[in-house]
């Protein structure tokens, strides 16, 4: 087994991350997101965020997925949960940086799979972030069987989402955006839309934001440009 190092490294601007060794390594991502945009998010088709209106360029988010299926070289990452809250800030997509970034991850997770696990979210997202801090908290995450609702909480109290389905013509069936990338992934399902209430109180933040923007997603991401492999299920 090749033991992988990983840095954090400052730099006068901005902490980034990197690998000391490349290796393999795929992820399916299942997203509950909600953010401070009006829906939909404004950002996907110009070059700034737009907080609820309010004409700043920044956007406070709570990102919370699952990994439906993922590995980093020889660490699997299958079934962790990870929270990420931040603001995207002014200039993510001009110049790459990005004002700060809290990362959440379960009290299950190892040091190995926590560093191969923000590895792989350098990738999905690649800008540089100002500050960047890491949290241990358990993670409610789950979308009701019918799609009309989603939540997430960190039991620490620091966090929560709630997402309510925009009805659309037909309030039974989700409303869909397709053919829009999600940042940087290798691929991406249709974005279904909701709106949201979610709040972060953490680190020096605090937000609370109503009927703002939200979404429910499938990502991928891997090293070789390919789809993850599907499972096949056996009897």
């Amino acid at each position: 087994m090749k033991r992988l190092s990983f840095l954090l490294v400052f730099t006068p601007m901005a902490w980034t991350f990197a690998w000391a060794e490349d290796v393999p390594w795929q992820a399916r991502l299942e997203y509950i997101e909600a953010c401070s945009c009006e829906l939909f998010c404004p950002c996907y088709f110009n070059d700034h965020a737009t907080h609820q209106g309010t004409g700043e360029h920044k956007c406070n988010f709570n990102n919370v997925f699952r990994v439906a299926r993922g590995k980093h070289g020889d660490h699997d990452l299958t079934g962790m949960k990870v929270w990420l809250s931040g603001d995207l800030g002014a200039d993510w997509a001009t110049k790459a940086q990005a004002d700060w970034l809290v990362a959440t991850f379960e009290p299950s997770a190892s040091k190995e799979q926590k560093d191969a696990m923000m590895a792989i979210l350098g990738k999905i997202y690649p800008v540089k972030w100002a500050k960047v801090d890491m949290d241990t908290s358990d993670i409610t995450w789950k979308i009701s069987p019918d799609g009309k609702t989603a939540y997430a909480k960190l039991a620490n109290g620091k966090g929560e989402v709630k997402l309510t389905r925009f009805g659309g013509a037909n309030a039974d069936k989700p409303s869909l955006l397709n053919n829009v990338r999600y940042f940087a992934a290798t691929w991406n399902s249709p974005f279904e839309l909701y709106y949201s209430e979610h709040y972060y109180k953490g680190f020096g933040k605090s937000y609370q934001l109503h009927h703002a923007n939200g979404f429910t997603i499938t990502v991928e991401a891997t090293s070789d440009g390919k789809r993850v492999p599907t499972v096949k299920k056996t009897d």
